[in-house]
């Protein structure tokens, strides 16, 4: 088998010891607060998830940006020239366009470089559940698989995935097109908390609302318990918009209900956490 190379976009928090580990490497993106582009890294040299989450409170108006056809090229390049094929994870296309970029760019670099290969992967997720999609690819790696036989098998295990999301504030949604300025408003009058998941295609929905932080948790379980197998070990994600009490409370509810899982925390990457505002919790599985 030819060896390569795995990395993810940084939209993707996969548990930082695969980082630091060198099993995976992650790609930078940017996002904007108050009309300053800023770059998120996941490490020391872009701006820390903290300081984001401070902004996040102030109410600053925030975008995101996709990475270009020519972003992609310049990342995946240099590995290209020397011989060294990419295997790279990338944010839903349900939710940007990067992944697209990502084909654009891999058209262009692999007919130019005919012995390596640039393949990026559509996650259809983002967050916690790219990351379990990533620690599935430094698997199967781990194991022989080539390039292509772990692309084909990302494709199918990426559905296999869920995730649910508590918001605490309505505005963000608004912000990004989820929902309308009169749902932001009555929501916000009567405390409502939306209750989100992904589709098939990558896309976000709303599966429900609750009153008050308390019951959206719990209906955040009664998602769980109905989509996953508690008899069998598996690894869980919960990233959170730097509110760890909020992380370790649900943490202690789904190992009370099975403490067969494997329950990872960490920070809400910028990328995500622009569209999910304060206090958001993303919770993710395998499911049955």
């Amino acid at each position: 088998m030819k060896d390569y190379l795995l990395f993810m976009d940084v939209s993707g928090d996969i548990a930082r010891s695969y980082v630091e580990e060198g099993k995976i490497a992650l790609i930078p993106m940017e996002f904007v607060i108050d009309g300053e582009i800023h770059l998120y890294t996941d490490d020391d040299k872009g701006m820390d998830p903290v300081t984001f989450y401070e902004y996040v409170k102030q109410k600053l108006p925030m975008s995101t940006t996709q990475l270009s056809p020519s972003k992609w090229a310049e990342f995946a390049e240099p590995y290209l020239q020397n011989g060294q094929s990419v295997l790279c994870l990338c944010l839903s296309s349900g939710l940007s366009n990067s992944y697209n970029s990502a084909v654009t760019a891999a058209e262009e670099l692999n007919a130019k470089y005919p012995d390596a290969k640039f393949l990026p992967v559509d996650s259809l997720r983002a967050t916690g559940i790219s990351g379990l999609i990533a620690e599935r690819m430094i698997e199967n790696k781990e194991k022989g698989l080539s390039i292509e036989e772990n692309a084909a098998d990302l494709n199918e295990f990426r559905h296999k995935t869920h995730a649910c999301a508590y918001v605490d504030d309505l505005d963000s949604l608004k912000r990004g097109g989820r929902i309308s300025k009169t749902v932001a408003f009555f929501g916000g009058l009567m405390d409502i908390k939306p209750l989100i998941q992904f589709n098939a295609d990558g896309t976000l929905s709303m599966w429900g609302k609750q009153r008050g932080y308390k019951k959206s948790i719990a209906n955040m379980i009664e998602y769980y318990l109905k989509q996953t197998d508690t008899s069998q070990k598996h690894t869980v994600y919960i990233t959170h918009a730097n509110d760890e009490n909020y992380a370790n409370e649900l943490a202690a509810k789904i190992r009370e209900v099975n403490p067969n899982a494997d329950v990872k925390i960490r920070i809400l990457s910028p990328i995500i956490g622009v569209h999910l505002g304060p206090s958001a919790m993303v919770l993710g599985f395998v499911g049955k």
